[in-house]
């Protein structure tokens, strides 16, 4: 290799390691784990803590630039442990990616077994108690406190501090299958018609159903949002 060469490639080396920055591992863990928080927090009811366990770095050594981080996969689903495919941009230049281990726990105020609940009970005001828990195991199946209104009883023991998972409880659904319901059209945001309808399915708030036009036996996919209401968004 001629001087020439030699002096070329000493002075690239020299000017990409003057230009470079380092990243420390605790940074790139609580970046992370802040903006998986922040879009947590607009898809569930709750408050989020996330947790990047480990990296297999200590430190990381980037272009100079503004540092900007995107989450590949698993942003849009809160799971309670997962591996997220982090890319990394430098001036909105790819530089590489990560593979994270996240934990993320939710935590709502839910109802909780005050004391040891037997099969084929009543679940009532007395027997439960609300708690700030994390529900990130079974998010769609805790029992919030206005939940008392309804008749729930037990398909299975609950101990002490357990959440009434609603798996394992019996209550009369808001709607029943084959009952007559109200269908909401909404479009937009707005209500544009309601029409009488018949559930194919029981369901609770939040649940979504398929419901039948009585008229035309179209059949709907729609959320129950009350008793005998379903709102299907055309």
């Amino acid at each position: 290799m001629n001087k020439f060469l030699v002096t070329a490639l000493i002075m690239m080396i020299s000017t990409l390691g003057a230009s470079a920055q380092v990243v420390t591992s605790a940074e790139v863990k609580a970046t992370v784990a802040k903006i998986l928080e922040d879009g947590y927090k607009k898809i569930s009811d709750g408050d989020v803590e996330v947790k990047v366990s480990a990296t297999q770095f200590a430190q990381l050594q980037l272009p100079d630039g503004k540092i900007t981080y995107k989450i590949v996969s698993g942003a849009d689903k809160v799971v309670p442990r997962d591996i997220k495919r982090v890319d990394v941009y430098v001036n909105n230049a790819f530089v590489r990616s990560l593979n994270l281990p996240v934990q993320t726990k939710v935590y709502r105020e839910v109802l909780v077994a005050r004391d040891f609940i037997d099969r084929e009970q009543a679940v009532t005001i007395e027997s439960t108690e609300v708690k700030k828990v994390d529900v990130s195991m079974k998010m769609d199946y805790v029992l919030e406190e206005r939940m008392l209104s309804k008749e729930i009883s037990t398909k299975k023991a609950f101990q002490k501090g357990e959440i009434i998972d609603k798996r394992f409880v019996k209550m009369r659904p808001d709607v029943a299958r084959n009952s007559d319901v109200r269908i909401f059209f909404v479009s937009n945001g707005a209500v544009m018609i309601s029409i009488d309808g018949t559930a194919m399915m029981d369901g609770m708030c939040g649940d979504y159903v398929n419901v039948e036009n009585r008229n035309y036996k179209k059949v709907y996919n729609g959320k129950v949002i009350g008793e005998n209401k379903v709102l299907v968004v055309i």
